[in-house]
């Protein structure tokens, strides 16, 4: 599975920002990067990009309000192919050249207000319905909320726009994969009664994401040097087993059958696969 990250770094002219991304970088031995508000004018961006990874791969799109998206891999481990570019995206093709395996990454930055926005739900759309069998990412900042839960403190979500949001969600058929980590991903840096906590960044994932890499999650890594979190794929290919199953011999375990009930009672959020998948390794210690 590709090493990737999203994150809106909100500004990385600063050297204390550009740390911070070598930093993640070096952290969780990224292979593939998508930053998103870099603040950076089209005249300095190869100058910055160099100072902070200077063996990495960049594509930034600067025709019309661009440069609001970046994307960085490490060529010597990945290979990227650009598919789309939009003010409000970039979707790529990224392969993975020592596991041989590809997948679809799409990094998003939602425009802040409502009617804008509304083309980036279409367009996700639109993606999808074009994907095939594609393993998919999808991340970033979308500047929206699903619910209210979501949100912790007074903020002017409308619920028109989460329901727009979960609308586009369900039509693409995207899933939201399982994070550790903190529950919100922005924080408006304001204390007592005007602090603000939102999710405002997410990873999605098609159903063939998770047919490869069954056990996917992400991590909402702390704040550094942004108001947002940056985000973290995470995970292991799954692989089936290659021995039979008997199970005239495993009923024979003390407390086996005990054990099935307990763990196929709890809930897990995800498709019938990923559900599957954690509840068989919950029983695995005592397979």
């Amino acid at each position: 599975m590709i090493k990737a990250a999203s994150w809106n770094v909100r500004g990385i002219n600063g050297v204390a920002h550009q740390r911070s991304v070598v930093q993640l970088v070096r952290e969780f031995q990224l292979q593939f990067l998508g930053l998103v508000e870099t603040r950076v004018r089209v005249q300095n961006a190869v100058t910055v990009q160099h100072s902070i990874l200077q063996n990495w791969s960049w594509f930034t799109d600067y025709n019309g309000p661009g440069g609001r998206i970046w994307l960085a891999w490490l060529p010597s481990e990945v290979e990227v192919d650009i598919l789309q570019v939009d003010n409000q995206y970039i979707h790529c093709k990224v392969t993975n050249k020592k596991e041989h395996t590809k997948c679809l990454i799409t990094v998003i930055y939602g425009e802040y207000d409502l009617i804008p926005r509304r083309s980036l739900w279409r367009c996700i759309e639109q993606l999808a319905s074009d994907i095939c069998d594609d393993p998919w990412l999808i991340t970033g900042d979308f500047n929206a909320v699903i619910d209210d839960s979501e949100v912790s403190g007074n903020a002017a979500d409308t619920s028109q726009s989460m329901t727009e949001f979960r609308e586009c969600v369900t039509k693409s058929e995207l899933l939201h994969l399982p994070f550790t980590g903190a529950p919100f991903t922005w924080h408006n840096s304001s204390e007592g009664g005007r602090s603000l906590w939102k999710r405002l960044d997410r990873m999605l994932v098609n159903e063939t994401w998770l047919a490869v890499w069954p056990l996917s999650k992400y991590l909402c890594s702390t704040l550094r040097t942004s108001d947002h979190a940056p985000l973290i794929i995470q995970g292991e290919q799954g692989h089936m087993a290659t021995s039979m199953f008997r199970f005239e011999n495993i009923i024979l375990i003390s407390g086996f059958l005990n054990s099935v009930q307990d763990t196929w009672k709890h809930h897990i959020v995800g498709t019938a696969m990923y559900t599957l998948t954690r509840k068989l390794k919950a029983l695995k210690p005592v397979l």
